[in-house]
């Protein structure tokens, strides 16, 4: 049965009612769901597998029976392990149903029916007694309840709870134990995720075009965490004040309960001159009791496969754990062999940081950061970022100062952004801002009244609010954006900009400015080093067969998948088999409801290796001039074969094959065949296939 439901189109601004299956939602949990990357992971498969024949061996050497519990058993990978191993009883929990009935097909399938039983609930519900889910108390606990944060995923209640009531007293737990380790570093690049700079006009004379408030500059920012993929940042943009060192440990074993807060106290010696800026912070499971078996997340410059003599391509790749940053409150002036003293708190679920320069540490050090600018909590970390971007800055003040006099009248059609002030600053006689968002229009207010722009700067909550100003009607002779729009998830969904200007032309001069003036959509095949198993059927893990998995997995992403999705392309290494292409490109200041457009085409595959699928971005010209182009792509030349350097402050799109290619270097022997759709109604589509 299919039901009609209400979506917001990004591109075109507009409500649109879809057609789509009345489980859409369930499907896109399945699809979107962490299971398969987590299953393609082949160290922390063998580590498990190998920790967990040494508890039931270990068990049985004791004269005892194995009893195995597995908490998340997700597909029933863990449990068929235990079975294999030699388990005497092996029961499986699974709170979310349809991956419950999947552990059945499986277990199943791999002639586990009898030996495995796989409950859908969740651990915490569970009951043991002659009538309840587990007869007797487990002595053996194998569970993967971990995220990028370790315990994000509530691992110390899950723990706890199993310990007091599902567990014997000498059971062993795999993994037994984890570490969280920390790296207190300076990092111009990764703090503009977090701090917003002052914009800089370095035109002629280097000068502050825009001041950061104090307000803004010394908020103590957002505590939640930044999730990377942190062997892909250039470690020659970093600079370590304090080496790796533990932070905080946790015991699963249960010889003592979890508290369900904690800090701790690290005091070192600064390694360098230099400013503790943030922390990069990762963790590592024992999961044996002699201790032998340690599953690492470290990034390559710290972890035991490289000992830093390796690089990314060395490791195992997991997209369902990376590591962490998380930025000070403070920043902190360090000289060579200075004392710092860094505080790690947590709740039950997430860590936060904070660092001084001596142990004079009050109740404050130890509190939760919360933004009270409204900064960091209504801008993502690369929105900040790419408000930071120097480089844009400065084409976006070039295209900027020939159009802007006295005499400019100026409409900024964006969201979260500073453009629109940099306009006034550099001589508009008044500029009005759209600002939907209530955190976003918060920070500007504060940028307005610290650089004395109220009598320029006008700021709206709509389009129809400042439709409203009639004495506008004509006045408008410059319409400029980054653009930018916080609803916008691909890097062509901000061409709503045009949607916006289409709604207001009656407030346009009949000789306004657009900027940027066109939009261009590329495109180029790639093979991917690692990101494509998000994609890619497992068929077979450890020995296990696992088909029914890729059926649920399939079946859900072809309901609730879109055919294009988002990603941050420079955590995720890629090399170019084609050059890039035009699909499709379109004048902002040409009417939008005019411009349908279709193109088709095709291009060869110039590179070998797997193609895996097509990449896309935007490149925007602001104003004719090549040099001020802004891309949301590749920031160097692409050469055949080689990994692509991507825009590190946007995501851009991937159009996965259903299948993948083996291509040749013969021109012929590839051709990618693409199509491009724009209807002023709907949007955007895109089609590719290979031949």
């Amino acid at each position: 049965m299919s039901v009609f439901t209400k979506r917001i189109n990004p591109l075109t601004g507009q409500a649109e009612w879809e057609l789509q299956d009345e489980s859409y939602d369930f499907h896109q949990e399945i699809a979107r769901s962490a299971f398969a990357d987590m299953l393609h992971d082949t160290e922390r498969n063998e580590k498990y597998y190998k920790a967990i024949r040494r508890a039931v061996e270990r068990k049985h050497g004791l004269g005892q029976k194995a009893h195995v519990l597995d908490i998340g058993t997700g597909t029933g990978l863990l449990s068929m392990m235990a079975a294999a191993c030699g388990a005497d009883t092996v029961v499986a929990c699974e709170a979310f149903p349809p991956m419950a009935d999947c552990a059945r097909k499986i277990t199943a399938k791999n002639g586990f029916k009898d030996k495995i039983r796989v409950i859908s609930k969740h651990s915490t519900d569970l009951i043991v007694g002659e009538n309840g889910d587990l007869k007797y108390r487990a002595n053996i606990l194998v569970t993967e309840v971990f995220d990028t944060e370790l315990i994000g995923e509530g691992a110390i209640k899950v723990f706890n709870h199993a310990h007091k009531e599902l567990l014997e007293k000498d059971c062993i737990v795999v993994p037994m134990s984890g570490t969280l380790y920390c790296q207190v570093v300076e990092s111009p690049l990764a703090q503009s995720w977090n701090k917003m700079n002052s914009i800089m006009n370095t035109a002629k004379d280097p000068k502050i075009l825009i001041d950061t408030p104090p307000e803004v500059w010394n908020c103590p920012g957002a505590a939640g965490v930044h999730d990377i993929q942190l062997s892909q940042f250039p470690q020659s943009e970093f600079q370590t004040i304090v080496s790796p060192q533990p932070v905080m440990r946790f015991d699963w074993s249960g010889r003592s309960p979890l508290p369900s807060e904690f800090s701790n106290i690290l005091v070192s010696k600064a390694e360098k001159d230099g400013v503790a800026q943030l922390v990069f912070a990762w963790w590592d499971l024992v999961m044996d009791v002699d201790g032998e078996i340690v599953l690492s997340c470290a990034p390559v410059w710290a972890h035991p496969l490289t000992r830093g003599e390796g690089s990314a391509d060395d490791l195992p790749w997991r997209d369902h754990w990376m590591q962490a940053v998380y930025y000070l409150p403070k920043e902190v002036d360090v000289k060579e062999g200075q004392e710092i003293t860094i505080i790690c708190t947590r709740d039950e679920y997430s860590f936060w940081f904070n660092a001084c320069e001596n142990l004079r540490i009050s109740e404050i050090d130890y509190q939760r950061p919360l933004c009270d600018c409204g900064l960091h909590a209504g801008f993502s970390r690369t929105r900040i970022g790419a408000m930071n971007d120097s480089e844009r800055i400065r084409k976006y003040i070039a295209a900027l100062e020939p159009l802007i006099t006295d005499e400019s009248s100026c409409l900024c059609l964006s969201e979260g952004t500073l453009l629109g002030l940099v306009a006034a600053k550099l001589g508009a006689r008044k500029v009005y801002c759209i600002e939907s968002n209530v955190l976003a229009k918060r920070a500007l207010e504060e940028f307005i009244r610290h650089n004395y722009l109220q009598e320029k700067v006008v700021l709206m909550d709509s389009v129809e609010t400042l439709k409203k100003h009639q004495e506008l009607e004509g006045q408008v002779n410059v319409v400029l954006g980054e653009p930018h729009f916080f609803t916008t998830l691909l890097p062509w969904h901000n061409a709503y900009f045009w949607y916006m200007k289409q709604e207001i032309s009656s407030l346009l001069s009949p000789c306004t400015t657009i900027l940027p003036a066109e939009a261009t959509v590329w495109a180029m095949a790639v093979e991917f080093k690692d990101l494509y198993k998000i994609r890619a059927p497992l068929c077979n893990v450890e020995g296990f067969a696992v088909a029914e998995f890729d059926k649920l997995i399939e079946h859900s992403s072809s309901i609730s998948d879109s055919a294009v999705e988002a990603h941050p392309l420079w955590e995720y290494p890629c090399r170019a088999l084609t050059r890039p292409f035009q699909i499709l490109n379109f004048s902002f200041n040409k009417n939008v409801a005019d411009c349908a457009i279709h193109k088709e085409g095709e291009v060869h595959c110039e590179g070998s290796g797997i193609c895996h699928g097509v990449v896309m971005w935007v490149y925007w010209d602001l104003d004719g001039n090549p040099k001020h182009g802004i891309t949301t792509g590749p920031v160097e030349m692409v050469n055949i074969g080689e990994r692509v350097k991507w825009d590190m402050h946007t995501r851009q799109g991937v159009y996965f094959f259903n299948e993948f290619h083996h291509v040749g270097e013969l021109e012929d022997s590839c051709v990618i065949k693409f199509s491009g759709k724009f209807l002023p109604h709907s949007g955007l589509s895109f089609h590719f296939s290979i031949k």
